[in-house]
């Protein structure tokens, strides 16, 4: 019983979902409304001087010729009638269609590249694509349905209902008992099957995600020839899925044949009670065939609604996750009347900051106290895992510290607005992100009106030129997906241009030179020299000969702060951390 109301509620719930993101389309949606009642209410009229016409062909009169002719031409005019009205609305229909469409896959592209870093690095990204994909497909076949089918459907049914019982109420009765019978056996088949699809929605993710997974990492499965790996993984997720629909499509026929069952006992009884009245001189042939071709109507359309009903509970799934994924609550929340800076100095302090990416997991920082000052090149140093990273992207307010506080100019980040200081910082991360585009765009990208002359002068100072070039198309070369006709270093550069041309207070570079070869790390070691003069300047590296001529080296271990102070002080002191690190790095055991 209480499995029973959960699916209920649950019910009620989806529609108060789908009205919500609905939200632009109300009023055009309450007005199609309105026309639908018009329009199948008129479609009423058309049988009625069927009826009629037949009642006097029955008994024919010779004198009444021009009356019969009459109500054939009504016959006609309604029918033309009705075509005119269902073009007005069938107009309205598409446009309506066409624009929720529109404003719900905007509306979650907004929401997705809104979203925290935090979502994106938790949820994989073909199952991210995937819901969104699935989710407006199933909304936008819903809402064909609803408005092509269900509304009309659900109007018919009523008003035939009506028609019915004013034709004689024994008619009426005989409808009205077999319908809430089918209806209960359509919503007991959906409430079984629940559990069956919702599985079936998570494994359907899961293996978009497997896919998208291994030809994201495609240059991975063919170097260790993991081919068959691949695509017997994949197999596996799809044999589940082809197992459960198995399941659920069988049962979904099963019930079927309940419901068939009902609707031929309620045509069979319409028919066989009309018989009887017509026999006893009770109803005319003219009436009867009025109500067989009603009722008729009716019941197809009865059995039309509960294929629908079949579908919403299919598409259910698909149309909650994308929901939730629309409604997703962002951890970093920017304040409605933050401050919007017009320049920073680029002071940064980090006050007693403690922060985990798990709240049971180990802190990545742990009571971490810092100060960069502005205008100086700070390093930061130390073991793998040691919480470096983590330090850059609290700057960037990417994450909130679970206690302590970040703040820029003696302004704790919370106050900023999100976007307002954000754009008086850039980053060189490790891996540059390349958009499949030209160089010039992803130049540009940190600066979007960038006049040709800026994105050429910002590539100079990245040393990128040089390379740029020698491209087939120079500037306007295509770099492919992730930017793979290119080189890392080439990439690097790319990246170093792009954070010149934003002209950034702050400037991180996030192991920028790791796993390059000599020269180009030669390169974008000149072009850093270029581009930290007057900035405040965060170098996260392993190489230590990166980072000698820093203003600050604070060297990180375990997520606090273990050392700080310049080159020379610290491999000055005996048994230090730093000292240690550049004496096995000189000894060449660890790069």
């Amino acid at each position: 019983m209480e499995q029973k109301i959960r699916e209920i509620e649950k019910t009620g719930a989806f529609w108060l979902k789908l009205w919500d993101m609905l939200a632009p389309s109300r009023r055009e949606l309450k007005i199609l409304f309105v026309l639908m009642l018009i329009s199948e209410s008129a479609r009423l009229i058309g049988p009625y001087f069927l009826k009629i016409i037949i009642d006097k062909l029955t008994v024919f009169d010779p004198s009444e010729a021009k009356q019969l002719i009459l109500f054939v031409a009504l016959f006609f005019f309604s029918e033309e009638a009705n075509s005119l009205i269902f073009y007005f609305r069938d107009r309205r229909v598409f446009k309506i269609l066409i624009e929720i469409e529109y404003y719900l896959m905007t509306r979650a592209q907004e929401k997705l590249v809104f979203l925290p870093l935090s979502y994106h690095e938790k949820e994989n990204t073909g199952n991210k694509i995937t819901k969104i994909e699935r989710g407006i497909f199933r909304i936008s076949e819903l809402m064909n349905n609803i408005i092509w089918e269900v509304a009309p459907t659900s109007v018919q049914l009523i008003a035939t209902l009506i028609v019915l019982l004013f034709v004689d109420w024994r008619f009426g009765l005989s409808f009205a008992f077999f319908v809430p019978i089918f209806i209960f056996i359509t919503y007991k088949a959906n409430i079984e099957l629940y559990p069956v699809r919702k599985k079936r929605h998570e494994d359907e993710e899961s293996a978009s995600g497997r896919m998208a997974q291994s030809i994201i990492n495609i240059n991975t499965v063919k170097s260790f020839v993991q081919e068959n790996r691949e695509v017997n993984e994949f197999g596996k997720f799809r044999g589940a899925i082809r197992d459960n629909e198995k399941r659920e499509w069988f049962r979904l026929l099963n019930f079927g044949l309940y419901r068939n069952l009902i609707i031929d006992l309620g045509r069979l009884a319409i028919f066989l009670l009309g018989v009887y009245l017509v026999f006893h001189g009770s109803a005319t042939i003219g009436t009867l065939v009025f109500v067989i071709t009603l009722s008729e109507k009716a019941y197809f359309s009865l059995y039309r609604l509960s294929r629908f009903y079949d579908r919403v509970e299919q598409g259910s799934e698909a149309i909650n996750r994308f929901y939730g994924l629309i409604n997703e609550k962002s951890d970093i929340i920017n304040p409605k009347n933050g401050i919007k800076p017009k320049k920073i100095n680029g002071r940064i302090e980090f006050r007693g900051v403690n922060f985990a990416y798990n709240q049971d997991s180990r802190p990545a920082l742990d009571q971490v106290s810092l100060k960069i000052n502005s205008g100086c090149v700070t390093a930061l140093v130390g073991p793998s895992g040691g919480g470096k990273t983590t330090l850059a992207r609290m700057i960037y307010r990417h994450y909130d510290p679970q206690r302590g506080e970040v703040a820029i100019d003696g302004v704790n980040l919370k106050n900023y607005d999100l976007y307002g200081f954000r754009k008086f910082i850039a980053i060189v991360p490790q891996e540059v992100e390349i958009f499949s585009d030209t160089v010039k765009n992803n130049i540009a990208y940190a600066k979007t009106d960038a006049s040709f002359e800026e994105i050429r002068a910002a590539a100079r100072i990245a040393n990128a030129e040089e390379f740029i070039d020698n491209l087939p198309d120079k500037y306007n070369t295509e770099v492919g997906e992730r930017g793979v006709k290119l080189s890392g270093g080439q990439r690097q550069r790319i990246g170093i241009a792009r954070a010149i041309l934003a002209n950034p207070r702050i400037l991180i570079f996030d192991e920028a030179t790791s796993n390059l070869d000599s020269e180009s790390e030669r390169l974008i070691q000149r072009a850093m020299e270029k581009v930290t003069k007057g900035r405040t300047t965060i170098l996260i590296a392993h190489r230590l000969s990166t980072i000698r001529r820093a203003d600050k080296i604070v060297v990180l271990e375990n997520g606090q702060v273990a050392e700080e102070g310049s080159h020379y002080e610290l491999s000055h002191i005996h048994g230090g951390l730093y000292a240690k690190l550049l004496s096995l790095q000189e000894m060449g055991h660890v790069e």
